[in-house]
């Protein structure tokens, strides 16, 4: 499969996290994360994150594989609490520096580009304990303490940084920032948009302080792109999809990019009598402290359509409804199959924000899965990998600034609600929500598809 539009040194790669494939969970001094709490409450349903699929016993195995499917590079997290292992700790965890070390170095060694995540929904719950996590002002020292350090130790070695994955995913999932859920709606969400403004004056400050010490690298937020469609032709569904992409995807792009706060944002939360607490030097940090590249995680198109019943004044997810179209093919847990939409989603990002460089950092299919023969045979993924690429090959003839593609996952593991069974990854992992077995590794259709795709559109 020729491309027509994507030059030759494109970063060809896969995406995993942390807590989503490391395990050793409290192995060589590493503490706990919400991450980890979160999932060992739904322990009796599901996997947790106390082995994973082992990605830290496994790590050279793993980073072979890379180097076979031909990968450029590869997109992964850090864990907090390897670092720190309660956040607030006075210095860092050195056994856990030193595993990272050896990962990125092998990395390179391959000639395969790191492009790390500070942050995938993995605080360390000792900063939660000790004074309610992100909903304090206190986060931003730890978060920047944090970044210092991982600057410290790999900014020599790592040119792409992302600073916090999908922070609207936290903010309409409040439990993952370690907020009580059984809290009234007002209350829950009061704490949960006061964590959000608080992890943008800490990323302004990351940007800011890598940006005077590494002018020619990259750092930015990695964005859960909700490119939203109008189930009709009226304008009252136009509207709803345009609010709700406006308010959960661009207003965090257009922080980081421009370092304000959008006005339809502040006014949604007024309509929901949300007062943020604000300190009269923060417009000056987020102006000082922007990104200068995006991630971008994206992987089907939504359909809303407005209330019939709703009021100016009611907050925004309570004035519309999602809908599914019968049209199109959905997994098993209703994300749909729709490859022009990611066109149409990069062609957004291009008439808002110019040449920004944009980093896909995920895109993927999940389906459940079972070895035959030693095989897996995944054709759908294979066609979704394909269609889409092809879309992000017109988006790039369009204009676009794609610089890399790094599909969700390079292996299959822990999904943030679904367990093991809902699987990504191009590579199989022999284990089941409850059975650890071997753990061994499988290349399966997919893999041989995007490995005989690099090929042909690389320099070797």
């Amino acid at each position: 499969m020729r491309l027509n539009n994507i030059p030759k040194d494109f970063l060809w790669g896969a995406s995993t996290s942390a807590f989503q494939v490391e395990g050793a969970y409290q192995e060589d001094g590493k503490g706990l994360s919400i991450a980890d709490i979160r999932s060992f409450k739904k322990s009796t349903q599901q996997l947790d994150t106390k082995v994973t699929v082992d990605h830290y016993h496994h790590w050279q195995e793993d980073v072979a594989l890379m180097k076979e499917l031909g990968m450029k590079s590869y997109r992964f997290s850090i864990s907090w609490p390897r670092i720190f292992p309660n956040g607030t700790d006075a210095q860092p965890n050195e056994t856990g520096l030193a595993f990272y070390h050896q990962l990125i170095d092998q990395l390179l060694s391959e000639k395969i580009e790191p492009i790390v995540t500070m942050y995938h929904f993995d605080q360390p719950m000792g900063m939660i304990e000790e004074y309610g996590g992100w909903i304090d002002r206190r986060s931003i020292t730890d978060f920047v303490k944090y970044a210092e350090c991982l600057f410290e130790e790999f900014g020599q070695k790592v040119k792409y940084w992302l600073t916090i994955n999908e922070q609207a995913v936290l903010v309409v999932a409040p439990d993952m920032l370690g907020i009580d859920l059984t809290l009234p709606f007002s209350e829950k969400y009061q704490q949960a948009y006061q964590a959000n403004y608080h992890m943008w004056l800490a990323q302004a400050k990351v940007y800011k302080l890598f940006r005077e010490r590494y002018p020619h690298n990259y750092i930015g937020p990695a964005i859960s792109h909700l490119t939203t469609l109008p189930a009709s032709k009226k304008s009252y569904d136009m509207m709803a999809a345009k609010e709700l992409e406006d308010f959960y995807t661009f207003s965090q792009i257009d922080v980081a990019l421009n370092g304000e706060i959008p006005i339809y944002f502040s006014n949604e939360l007024a309509n929901a009598q949300i007062t943020i607490q604000t300190y009269p030097e923060d417009g000056e940090i987020l102006k000082e402290g922007t990104a200068n590249f995006i991630g971008v995680n994206w992987y089907c198109t939504t359909i809303v359509e407005a209330k019939k019943e709703r009021h100016s004044s009611d907050f925004l997810f309570t004035r519309i409804n999602r809908t599914l179209d019968p049209d199109l093919l959905h997994t098993n847990w209703g994300w749909n199959f729709d490859p022009v939409g990611l066109r149409y989603g990069m062609r957004e990002l291009m008439h808002r924000y110019g040449d920004i460089p944009i980093m896909i950092t995920e895109c993927g299919w999940s389906q459940e899965e079972q070895l035959e023969s030693g095989k897996i045979h995944d054709s759908q993924r294979i066609s979704y990998l394909k269609e889409h690429i092809e879309q992000m090959d017109l988006s790039i003839g369009d204009g676009v600034n794609i610089i890399s593609f790094n599909p969700w996952s390079f292996i299959d593991l822990l999904s943030v609600g679904d367990g093991m069974e809902k699987r990504y990854g191009l590579v199989f992992v022999d284990r089941t929500n409850f059975e650890k077995r071997q753990q061994k590794r499988y290349k399966k259709d997919s893999f041989e598809f995007y490995k005989e795709l690099i090929k042909a559109n690389s320099v070797n």
